[in-house]
């Protein structure tokens, strides 16, 4: 079972390095207006964090954390769909073939009535009056096929915002704790943003009105740091679980497209059969990722 890594706690924590992102911008205007205040008066600063590429990457991935909010209800609606479909049309086919237990070894798929079997349709391709049983069969692999270009989309805007946390996000906490510049003391950014208190960052756990010893001061910083590390690991974690979790979906997809996919006209009633008995594993999986993102969708609609 994998419903596991679509649990709330990840799409939270990927939710919380986006909005962190969002509440960047204003902070790295109080940076760099901070770093020319302090350069001014006399300072070689270092090298300041990449305002533009973090900016960049703050509405690039706003954008994309919207997209993900639509694609969850999507993949949930669809699947419980594509489930019910393919789960109808086995058993459909189980009673069938059980129906015709003693000729089932000279019986040809071409030759059971489609009739048999709920409609199976596809936009235009749809007709209450198939040819025969592999026009089902084949609409129901179209509809596989376009649940997985779904999640692969999804899995597609995970992975896009996954990469700015370890191309922008690191780097922004690595210059966090370099030292503010050459000519000092080696303490960090952060702590010197701490100790003058007059710079707001997001999240920070301190009022920037409020008083504070200087080891206070550096303490909070240092504290700060360390969240902003929590926040890089709860994030990578998200992006792995929800990435893996995309890659499982697909590939329980595929393994009942394959499987429905072995059987042509000549294929015999007993053969078939048995290769429908196949696709209950995959298709149990299925379901039960399908009702994680059915749990999930109420709480993240856009």
């Amino acid at each position: 079972m994998f419903d596991f890594l679509l649990n709330e706690k990840n799409v939270s924590s990927l939710k919380e390095y986006v909005s962190f992102l969002n509440d960047l911008p204003v902070a790295l205007d109080e940076i760099k207006r901070f770093s020319d205040a302090f350069q001014r008066s006399g300072h070689t600063m270092m090298t300041p964090p990449d305002a533009q590429a973090l900016t960049q990457a703050a509405v690039a991935n706003a954008g994309r954390w919207r997209a993900i909010l639509m694609v969850v209800p999507s993949l949930a609606m669809m699947g419980r769909q594509l489930v019910a479909e393919a789960d109808t049309f086995t058993r459909e086919f189980a009673q069938v073939a059980q129906h015709t237990a003693g000729a089932a070894g000279r019986v040809l798929m071409q030759n059971v009535d489609p009739l048999r079997f709920t409609p199976i349709n596809v936009g235009q391709q749809g007709t209450n009056r198939p040819p025969d049983i592999l026009y089902l069969i084949n609409n129901l692999c179209v509809r596989l096929d376009q649940y997985a270009k779904v999640a692969a989309h999804f899995k597609t805007l995970v992975v896009d915002v996954s990469q700015t946390i370890h191309s922008i996000f690191v780097r922004f906490i690595d210059s966090l704790a370099l030292r503010l510049c050459v000519c000092d003391a080696p303490v960090s950014k952060i702590e010197a943003y701490y100790s003058q208190g007059r710079i707001g960052l997001p999240n920070m756990p301190y009022d920037t009105g409020g008083y504070y010893s200087e080891e206070q001061r550096r303490e909070k910083a240092r504290e700060h740091l360390r969240m902003l590390g929590e926040v890089y690991v709860r994030a990578i974690s998200a992006g792995n679980n929800l990435a893996d979790f995309c890659h499982r979906l697909n590939h329980f997809v595929t393994c009942v497209k394959v499987e429905l996919q072995s059987n042509d006209p000549q294929c015999s009633l007993r053969r078939a059969k048995s290769s429908m008995a196949q696709v209950a594993h995959p298709l149990q999986q299925l379901d039960v990722m399908v009702s994680a993102l059915e749990r999930l969708s109420p709480k993240y609609q856009p």
